[in-house]
């Protein structure tokens, strides 16, 4: 291997670490290297106007609603610290077109690593004869369209010494040692990336944006007598590095570390139908999968979802008001337009228990004779977007967190879900409970492990009877159809009076 001066600059350090369209993965030497010295490459790939036209006439040559060009370019950093030690860093570089042809429901989708102009025109070819179709298509005149300022940056990542990320985690894995003699193992993952998308369609637009992204993942396991649980907490931003001023990331491991030893004292979790309260914050990821994915266009016009003839109609209490907001600031789900080059909207889903629209990209929008809501996302430039949610809640009620727990004589207190599932046909989920406790005479008492929480989701929306003020959303990862995307969850605390099953271990 060969050995680099520390003053190696950035651009000199990624021509001998890594090439575009691959991940450098560096070793505990050059792990050091990184640092002491920056390490994040800038790319730059345009198409003027000739090649556009000539690569949307390929891909509608055998007719097509309309067609588009995707263009993506992803810098990233990663590491991890764990048992003291920084291990698995990685610096990737990702570069690359996907050429999309529509005609009705059909995606006629092909890409490439890099820009060659021939391969691209070879993606559009593949692309128009995948969605052949008998639809003449029409070009709109080319207008530039200004990305709106929803994630708006003070300190690009990019200008931050990649000594001082690790000089955060490593403050924040110390810290966590010292909170107790229980805790055995401390794992701190920190990743940022910085991608710069445009977007080309034959309808005209051209938009392009470029959006930093913060992820850290802590995870803490504690151990006392053979009883062992893991304690996780995420933070993370479409945001510069100035969102470590208000996201101290000592404070979100402690969170971690609380959590593993207070559930060490956890009582097998009780059974059956009760009330339960479900905490502010990422608690909204059991809406996110048992309401909000039934609320996609795509499961909508084909009649996959219980939600499908339900616009108009009471599908929840009258203290129900679920959100996908796509323009809330900074936060991880947010994008300013989505990744068919449509403009980041706030649209209220089901308001006062009453449902009044769908999440729709592009394809669901003209399939049910709607307009698009900003709703269609895709993992890169390798997958054609589809409805997906952005930064989903349920809004703010007028009750107090207090008066909610002082107001349940019994029940569960869930204040940490790992992973659920949903049925969108039938409504019907289940998530698994990772931190909770019961609720005993309107006090909050003893954590308890191994709940498991069932229900239908139009059930949980009908039987919320109490909804707090304090609104939180917290990050995370959606997957559907094998794609990937950042999105945020969130709900105030809310109580579910019945309608959940709670499957106990006790």
């Amino acid at each position: 291997m060969e050995i680099f001066d520390n003053k190696l600059d950035r651009r000199n350090f990624l021509k001998k670490t890594a090439s575009v369209s691959a991940a450098a993965l560096l070793t505990p030497t050059i792990l050091s290297l990184l640092a002491d010295s920056g390490c994040s490459p800038t790319l730059k790939n345009g198409m003027d106007e000739n090649q556009i036209k000539t690569i949307l006439d390929k891909a509608l040559a055998r007719g097509g609603n309309f067609a588009e060009i995707y263009t993506e370019e992803v810098t990233s950093l990663s590491f991890a610290m764990r048992e003291h030690s920084f291990t698995d860093a990685t610096i990737g570089i990702s570069s690359g077109i996907g050429v999309r042809t529509v005609d009705g429901d059909r995606n006629g989708y092909a890409y490439i690593y890099g820009s060659d102009e021939s391969k691209i025109l070879e993606a559009a070819a593949t692309a128009a004869y995948i969605a052949a179709g008998h639809n003449t298509p029409k070009f709109g005149a080319p207008i530039n369209s200004k990305s709106p300022a929803y994630c708006p940056v003070k300190i690009p990542i990019n200008n931050i010494p990649e000594k001082r990320k690790m000089e955060l985690v490593a403050e924040a894995e110390a810290a966590v040692r010292d909170f107790s003699p229980y805790i055995r193992q401390v794992d701190i993952t920190y990743y940022d990336e910085t991608k710069k998308r445009s977007i080309a369609n034959s309808n005209g637009l051209r938009i392009e944006n470029e959006l930093p992204l913060i992820w850290v993942v802590v995870e803490v396991l504690a151990e006392r007598d053979g009883i062992r649980h893991k304690g996780r907490s995420r933070i993370s931003a479409h945001q510069g590095f100035e969102f470590f001023d208000n996201n101290v990331l000592v404070k979100a491991a402690m969170e971690a570390a609380q959590e593993a030893v207070t559930m060490l004292d956890a009582k097998p979790a009780p059974s059956g139908m009760m009330p339960v309260v479900v905490n502010r914050g990422w608690g909204g990821v059991l809406i996110h999968e048992a309401v909000g994915h039934g609320l996609e266009g795509d499961v909508i016009y084909r009649g996959t979802s219980i939600y499908s003839d339900k616009l108009g109609k009471r599908v929840g209490s009258n203290l129900v008001t679920l959100v996908d907001d796509s323009t809330w600031k900074n936060a991880r789900g947010t994008t300013e337009f989505d990744d068919e080059g449509t403009f980041g909207k706030r649209n209220v889903l089901i308001e006062n228990g009453i449902l009044q629209q769908f999440m729709l990209d592009l394809i669901s929008a003209r399939m049910l004779k709607m307009e698009t809501t900003g709703n269609g996302r895709r993992q890169s430039f390798s997958h054609y977007p589809i409805p997906r949610m952005t930064n989903t809640y349920l809004d703010n009620g007028n009750s107090k967190h207090d008066d909610i727990i002082a107001s349940t004589k019994k029940g569960l207190y869930v204040k940490g879900l790992s992973g659920g599932e949903v049925d969108t046909i039938s409504g019907q989920f289940n998530f698994i409970v990772r931190e909770a406790y019961l609720i005993e005479n309107g006090k909050v008492t003893t954590p308890v492990a191994g709940a498991t929480l069932i229900g239908r989701g139009i059930d949980v929306l009908t039987n919320i009877d109490a909804v707090a003020d304090d609104l939180d959303i917290g990050p995370g990862w959606c997957g559907k159809d094998d794609q990937w995307a950042p999105v945020t969850a969130g709900m105030p605390t809310v109580r579910v009076n019945r309608g959940i099953t709670v499957g106990g271990s006790e």
